[in-house]
């Protein structure tokens, strides 16, 4: 029987272009089979109301991840990394032991390109390969349609698939997931509301960069964070104009950061701009003179994987980011892809710095999900093993700007620390205790308030986890500097060196809880081990 027009040009469409181009015969080729990415399901969705079909010519971007090869020789080197029996290794010897094959990159970029969409790029690690294309091409290379939806709880409409996005199961093998087909759930910056009294000598009441520095005893290293290099995680923009007046009002000796954009940078106006300038703001109070580059993208699930993948391919060697989510907020696919890169970060002797969460121990209910709003959760990507998370404290001073005491923050309003186990991460071999792995595992101030900022054109105070995470990237700059001038390695994977120290040498905090979690002596999912504590907390981390 003769076929149609129509039906020709479906069955070419839906044969690979490697196939059609070598002219074998499309009749010969029998309809692919396809598996389910059930990783890329998109969480809440049940909680939601589909309000029609995405417009077909609208222009979607992806992230489709690839699968890690030799993952159990990989998790030797990580252990034998964390117990000082092996050295980090670089971004190439990374991709070339452990990354996915040439090949399988081509079995991916082939079958994308095969349903009409375009390869944007790949990552220097072959872990994720981008690719854009209407929503109807999503739709078909997905075996899914995209459709608008409206969620009542958030007061938001987002894109998603109608249904878990599948590939060819001949792909099955190599890709894990897909991120960037819905946008239900984005990041969100943990950043505290302003409470209390005034509590240090800065404009608008905070502390001042001397202060902090005291409080911590910083001054006691020596260093400034010369030669050192620093990066900032970002969903936002920032005016250098505020950088500067920050710096210049407390005279600091710095150099405008350097701005690395990922998929465009961030084009969301200044909706995030104060969480950057915050960020950006301690650490310089903090490391000064470190070569300070904040990476900014888009604030999606694909343009977060690509970031992540840009900065272990520039192999910095200290990050922080202020962003995050609950793990109930998270597909899994977008966790896992993040995971894999985490993975790399700390087998190459990066550390990655995120904030704990500032709604306690119920972490959803700062991303405004009222469905998981009263039950325990932590925030990811702290949740991480291969991340140190952040957590906050009120931090009081002495008349000479000496640390007097500090206690677990928990200012009412729902406003407090975020801490807990993970409902997705198994315990790491470094920490002790049951179950899960528990956050934080470090604290610094965050109550609402306690950092005097420049931010978008005003002075004032600002606090929260978000605050805390680069203050602790910024001191474990100030200690890989001092490693230099000892002829000593940078720290790389913290966690195992701070675990191994049992709390020695950090300052305990014992007082107060989360919302749920009680602090104590030693390790407590309230503040983790503690704050920083100079001189005696570098010397015992270089050993």
């Amino acid at each position: 029987m003769a076929l149609s027009r129509r039906t020709m040009v479906a069955i070419l469409t839906a044969l690979p272009l490697s196939l059609v181009s070598v002219g074998v015969p499309a009749l010969a080729q029998p309809t692919p089979a396809f598996s389910p990415l059930v990783a890329s399901v998109v969480p809440g969705l049940d909680r939601a109301v589909r309000t029609g079909a995405l417009p077909g010519s609208q222009s979607v971007s992806v992230a489709v991840s690839l699968k890690l090869r030799n993952q159990s020789e990989l998790d030797r080197l990580l252990a034998d990394q964390a117990a000082g029996h092996a050295k980090y290794i670089t971004p190439q010897q990374f991709r070339d032991r452990f990354g996915p094959t040439q090949s399988d990159v081509n079995r991916v970029t082939d079958y994308l390109r095969s349903r009409g969409l375009k390869v944007t790029g790949v990552s220097a690690n072959r872990l994720a390969v981008d690719a854009s294309g209407t929503a109807d091409q999503l739709g078909a290379a997905f075996n899914t349609s995209l459709a608008r939806w409206h969620d009542a709880g958030l007061g938001r409409d987002f894109a998603a698939a109608d249904s878990t996005p599948k590939v060819p199961s001949s792909l099955s093998s190599v890709v894990t997931g897909v991120t960037g087909l819905d946008d239900h759930y984005v990041p969100q910056r943990r950043t505290a509301e302003v409470a209390g009294p005034k509590v240090g000598s800065g404009p608008g009441g905070g502390y001042t960069p001397n202060e902090l520095r005291s409080a911590y005893g910083l001054n006691g290293l020596e260093v400034d964070g010369s030669g050192q290099t620093l990066a900032l995680f970002e969903y936002g923009k920032f005016d250098q104009a505020n950088i500067d007046t920050y710096d210049h009002q407390f005279n600091l000796p710095t150099a405008p950061p350097v701005v690395r954009d990922i998929d465009g940078g961030n084009t969301d106006g200044d909706s995030a701009q104060a969480e950057v300038e915050l960020d950006i703001e301690v650490a310089h109070a903090i490391a000064p003179k470190a070569d300070l580059v904040v990476y900014t993208a888009p604030n999606t699930t694909s343009a977060e994987v690509d970031m992540w993948n840009a900065l272990v391919a520039d192999n910095v060697p200290v990050v922080s980011s202020s962003w995050g989510l609950c793990e109930y907020d998270r597909s899994l696919a977008s966790m896992q892809a993040v995971d894999a890169v985490a993975k790399q970060a700390a087998a190459q002797g990066m550390t990655f710095f995120a904030p704990s969460g500032d709604a306690g121990a119920y972490d959803c209910e700062r991303d405004a999900n009222t469905q998981h709003a009263a039950d325990l959760a932590v925030d990811f990507p702290g949740s991480n093993p291969y991340v140190t998370s952040v957590g906050g404290t009120k931090l009081t001073l002495n008349a000479d700007g000496t640390r007097a005491s500090e206690t677990t923050w928990n200012q009412g309003g729902g406003w407090a620390t975020g801490g807990g186990q993970s409902m997705v991460f198994d315990k790491p071999l470094w920490q002790t205790g049951d179950g899960k792995r528990q956050v934080p595992d470090v604290s610094a101030a965050a109550s609402g308030g306690e950092y005097s900022v420049y931010i978008q054109g005003a002075w004032g105070r600002n606090g929260g986890t978000s605050a805390a995470s680069p203050l602790w990237a910024s001191y474990l700059t100030l200690i890989n500097q001092r490693a230099g001038i000892l002829g000593k390695l940078r720290i790389g994977q913290l966690n195992p060196k701070l675990y191994a120290l049992g709390g020695l040498a950090v300052n305990d905090v014992t007082v107060g809880d989360n919302r749920f979690y009680q602090a104590g002596a030693g390790f407590d999912m309230a503040t983790g081990w503690g704050t920083p504590n100079g001189i005696t907390l570098g010397d015992a981390l270089l050993g």
